[in-house]
């Protein structure tokens, strides 16, 4: 009898091979999953003008890696914006922004509810009317949502966009793919030659982006949480 094939995971995002790193080498430690890392989006820094940042800001909120080469550039000119409050999403944010110098005073869960608990705890440091810089991603909204009901005062310039990668050809003979962002779904969707897999959503925004087109998938399923450890749990109840 021929040993049972391993299965082959499409890994559409992180878009940088360093952010996917941590997602390969999980996928890579199961005894029957083979990742394949073939982004399908791909991150555009944008630069953010210190004038835009016209009032020092009670804290600095960071939901993303792809955020930091922008802070980067905005501290070079605003000391006084690096020297405030950051608060930052996720352990692996937390740890790019100290590798920068700057050692966040809020470091919140990265979950299903996406912002929510980092606004909850940007909220609890700060004060109604106080302003707050959120350098942000292009298809981002929520954070700004939760802080503005809250009574904060939000600055949000664009320190990034994503960008489709049409060039990108899918490999051949997949079983499933998983999808860390809604871009990165929806640039699966527009691809006519996309196999009908098992989808995998790394959290609740992802998950709505691919409902829309359930039929284009075998099964869609939901991480619990956005983490390479939740994908590999997912992974095994398929290959079980």
């Amino acid at each position: 009898m021929s040993p049972r094939r391993t299965a082959r995971i499409c890994l559409t995002g992180p878009a940088t091979l360093r952010a996917a790193a941590k997602w390969i080498e999980a996928v890579e430690a199961t005894p029957t999953w083979t990742p394949i890392h073939c982004p399908l989006v791909r991150v555009v820094g944008q630069r953010i003008e210190p004038a835009r940042v016209a009032v020092l800001p009670a804290m600095v909120a960071v939901t993303s890696q792809n955020a930091i080469p922008a802070l980067e550039r905005l501290w070079e000119e605003r000391t006084d914006v690096r020297e405030a409050p950051h608060a930052a999403v996720g352990l692996s944010t937390a740890r790019s922004l100290r590798e920068k110098g700057v050692d966040p005073v809020i470091v919140g869960g990265k979950d299903e509810s996406g912002s929510a608990s980092l606004a909850s705890a940007i909220v609890s440091a700060t004060q109604p009317g106080e302003r707050i810089l959120w350098p942000r991603g292009g298809l981002a909204s929520d954070l700004r949502e939760h802080l503005v009901v809250a009574g904060r005062l939000v600055d949000d310039p664009l320190a990034y966009r994503t960008e489709r990668v049409p060039e990108v050809i899918l490999p051949e003979d997949l079983d499933a793919a998983f999808f860390a962002s809604p871009s990165a779904a929806q640039a699966w969707l527009r691809k006519g030659d996309a196999p009908r897999v098992t989808a995998i959503a790394i959290g609740a925004t992802t998950q709505a982006e691919l409902a829309t087109y359930y039929s284009r998938f075998q099964r869609l399923i939901r991480l619990p949480r956005p983490s390479p450890d939740a994908l590999v749990s997912a992974l095994a109840t398929l290959r079980g």
